[in-house]
């Protein structure tokens, strides 16, 4: 008797939710809870089942959610000795940075068993959850380091991840290899996932990484049977729906990135066929009336000191981060790695190493790195 007065005077976590409450409110504990990094809330699940109960209120992972988005991160994943490993760093920086500082060491978040991934593309992450591209297409979380696998489709397929936002549901749109389309709806009600056909009246190639903005999927393809590379169309994919639709696109390059541009689809593409020290700008194209399929054209030009910055480097546009900052980021581990972050106000260049620990290897043993901005945290679980 006298050893539970003991715990309680420590002030011990107890089991019983009425001790908890005249200790301390729920409330008081979300809220606490939303200020931890992600590996103490995995702590907090141990401590005892009122907790952990807690952290699976959905108010509580909602919370965290909308607290996280306002810190994004920026999320690098690659294959590394055949596992599919995830590094995120914080997105802002540090206003005192510059191209002489140190590099940024970056958080190791989960790694796929090995085998689990066999593909180097992966979809872009959606509220903190990402798909891969391989022959068996896998949705993870990155920050709970749980991950599940899709189900079978008729044909090997390439998918495509996306969000319901009035619904709140996630789902997977997939391409096989002879041009049919399926879609899928991931965690409704306990049901076994299954697959649907959805009518494509235009076959086509895709030729971009997507974009989910408020519902819906876009990206960049070319008309099937088209031997030339132009011109390009935009596919729209309405995930509510489950409708295809095609605006007529006319681009330089397929140096592009596909951003979400204050709720509006935006693209981005250099005025080289590839970003090198030789790009002299970065051309954004803003849809702004999908009806009338009418487009804004902004070019930023880079500072004159872009050609020392960039030398005997390719890069690949990655984004713009929700400050208005284009990002573009080198390739693969062996060599440094850098990411490049491009103020369009202030027409600077600021350069970043990122170290992430692991020995260097040839370019056959490791990946591309496909590296996100944007993300963030989601605490939500996979039950």
């Amino acid at each position: 008797m006298g050893k539970r007065q003991k715990q309680q005077v420590t002030g011990r976590p107890s089991n019983s939710p009425r001790e908890n409450s005249k200790e301390m409110p729920i409330d008081l504990l979300i809220d606490i809870f939303t200020r931890l990094p992600l590996e103490d809330v995995a702590r907090c699940r141990c401590v005892s089942k009122l907790w952990s109960s807690i952290l699976r209120r959905r108010d509580f992972t909602q919370l965290f959610l909308k607290i996280s988005s306002t810190r994004p991160r920026i999320l690098f994943t690659f294959l590394y000795k055949g596992r599919r490993i995830f590094y995120s760093t914080p997105q802002d920086l540090d206003p005192d940075r510059n191209n002489n500082s140190s590099p940024i060491i970056p958080y190791y978040q989960m790694h796929f068993p090995k085998g689990l991934a066999s593909s180097d593309k992966v979809c872009p992450p959606i509220l903190g959850l990402i798909c891969n591209k391989s022959k068996k297409p896998l949705i993870c979380n990155p920050s709970t380091g749980e991950y599940m696998s899709l189900p079978k489709a008729r044909n090997e397929m390439s998918p495509f991840f996306g969000y319901d936002p009035i619904d709140k549901l996630f789902k997977v749109l997939s391409l096989s290899d002879d041009f049919v389309f399926q879609v899928s709806t991931l965690g409704t009600s306990g049901e076994e996932m299954t697959w649907r056909m959805v009518e494509c009246p235009v076959p086509h190639y895709p030729l971009s990484a997507e974009i989910c903005i408020d519902g819906v999927l876009y990206y960049l393809a070319k008309v099937r049977g088209n031997i030339s590379t132009l011109p390009f169309m935009v596919v729209c994919f309405d995930f509510r729906l489950e409708r295809f639709k095609f605006l007529d696109l006319v681009l330089i390059t397929v140096s592009s990135a596909l951003i979400n541009y204050n709720g509006k689809l935006g693209i981005l593409s250099a005025s080289s066929y590839r970003v090198d020290y030789n790009t002299e700008a970065i051309e954004l194209r803003v849809l702004e009336d999908a009806d009338e399929v009418k487009w804004s054209k902004t070019v930023y030009k880079f500072p004159y000191y872009w050609k020392d910055l960039a030398e005997n480097t390719y890069l690949y546009i990655v984004g713009m981060t929700t400050t208005g900052e284009i990002v573009l980021s080198t390739c693969y581990v062996h060599n440094p790695f850098y990411i490049f972050y491009y103020n369009t106000l202030k027409n600077s260049v600021v350069r970043v190493r990122i170290d992430f620990g692991i020995k260097p290897l040839r370019a056959l043993n490791c990946s591309k790195i496909s590296t996100f901005v944007n993300h963030v945290e989601n605490v939500k679980l996979m039950d």
